[in-house]
């Protein structure tokens, strides 16, 4: 009798052909539009199919609810489903709320409710995920994505990027842990964490990330740079407690929705210790991402000391980046409050070349970086403005390209002082799409 065919029996290549084209036609993916078969059907095809194809689809990204929390354990309690698993994302649902309520705030009983159902929700699950050994999972640890959000915080209303927009509510709803309620377990196997949906104050987050022992990679939103007083204590008190997260090399940062009641920019404080805490935190860091939440001028001002310019407190250092490889930096003028940062076209462009410029000269205090991407938007007379500076290293070579302007003298001394002082060539190129680019 002849032997059962067997899928090993095929070349790799073969297996691999064969398991490509079924994925294509399941939801394995995401990318096909309608129904579509779950890849989970194939599990019953042999027990090579579910192990060698389907798990690994299957369980890359584990999507859990507090109700499916209990399930999610059963399934997942061999340590070869486990080491599958690269991303666990928990998802929160709030309580829902009538139409009519989307562009009102919630009360003081509904953020209470609110905060309860997080507070439990989280409770349970670092409790659940306690089970889990450091030596079942991936070597590179997990990654945990917070999605908290209502049913009812989408609208029915399309977007200008076809999605859905979201509910008055849901921009101007915050969040929190009752950090005197909740007790959080330490848990060794993440190493990246990332929260999206509703806006989750940054002193909740700071409690959460004190329990994550391994955490390398963080993903968060911070306040509104504004004199809001409850934007003003959560940044400093972000920055300040960031000296505790010890393991974090990957930082990105993000501002919320914007404001549907723009309050006031702060005035600039250069020196202030929300600034002070950021560069010393910063330091540690392999890869640095931020957008308008930080001000870039403010946050690199150590590089722009001159004439005209405050000097730097005494006990304040410039910085040094020892580990940085990647930096990105995202900043709007003129779009809205509290982003205006200046009150004209004039004023935004010295302050996008003064950007330029700094960060030039600070990259000579970056030996490792291979990477970095500067982004600056002005909106003048309904026209966005883009003023982009990509800068790689590789296998010893350096270039920097220019999209908007025209590298200015200055500019292009301090990105060249700075390379020649890291025994590196730099080439500069610009686009010249545009006559009418500003030199900056």
């Amino acid at each position: 009798m002849a032997a059962k065919p067997s899928l090993n029996s095929l070349p790799y290549e073969v297996r691999q052909t064969i398991f490509s084209l079924v994925a294509r036609q399941t939801d394995s993916n995401g990318w096909r539009k309608g129904p579509a078969p779950t890849i989970a059907h194939y599990a019953t095809v042999s027990r090579e199919w579910q192990e060698e194809f389907v798990e690994p689809i299957t369980f890359k990204v584990i999507r859990v609810t507090p109700k499916r929390l209990k399930s999610f354990c059963q399934i997942a309690t061999s340590p070869r489903r486990r080491a599958i698993v690269q991303t666990i994302c928990f998802h929160v649902s709030l309580d829902k709320y009538e139409p009519h309520l989307d562009g009102e705030q919630e009360t003081p009983a509904e953020r209470r409710r609110s905060t309860e159902i997080l507070t439990a929700a989280l409770g349970t699950f670092f409790r659940a995920m306690t089970l889990w050994k450091k030596s079942d999972t991936s070597p590179l640890g997990l990654d945990l994505h917070l999605l908290v959000d209502s049913p009812s915080d989408t609208s029915t209303l399309v977007g200008r990027n076809g999605g859905p927009l979201m509910a008055g509510r849901a921009l101007t709803s915050y969040l929190k842990l009752d950090l005197e309620a909740v007790s959080l377990p330490h848990i060794d196997i993440f190493s990246g964490f990332r929260c999206t949906g509703r806006h989750l104050q940054p002193t909740s987050i700071l409690a959460i990330v004190s329990r994550l022992q391994m955490l390398e990679y963080l993903d968060v939103e911070l306040n509104h740079d504004s004199t809001r007083h409850r934007d003003v204590k959560q940044r400093n008190s972000f920055a300040l407690g960031l000296q505790y997260a010890e393991t974090v090399r990957v930082l990105s940062l993000r501002r919320p929705s914007p404001m549907l009641v723009p309050a006031p920019a702060p005035p600039k404080q250069p020196w202030s210790a929300f600034y002070a805490h950021m560069r010393t935190f910063s330091q540690q860091c392999e890869s640095f991402e931020f957008d308008d939440c930080i001000d870039a001028v403010q946050f690199f001002t150590p590089f722009l000391i001159g004439p005209g310019m405050a000097d730097a407190p005494k006990s304040q250092e410039v910085p040094f980046w020892t580990r940085l490889k990647k930096l990105n930096i995202r900043n709007s003028y003129m779009m809205k409050a509290p982003y205006l940062r200046v009150g004209n076209r004039v004023e935004a462009l010295a302050s996008v070349h003064n950007v330029l410029v700094a960060i030039g000269r600070a990259t000579r205090r970056m030996p490792e970086l291979l990477f970095a991407r500067v982004c600056q938007y002005v909106l003048t007379d309904g026209q966005l403005e883009w003023f982009v500076l990509t800068y790689e290293y590789h296998t010893g070579k350096a270039v920097a390209r220019t999209k908007g302007f025209v590298p200015g003298r200055l500019m292009v001394n301090a990105w060249k002082d700075s390379a020649a002082a890291k025994g590196i060539k730099l080439v500069i190129h610009h686009e010249k799409n545009d006559a009418n680019a500003p030199e900056l």
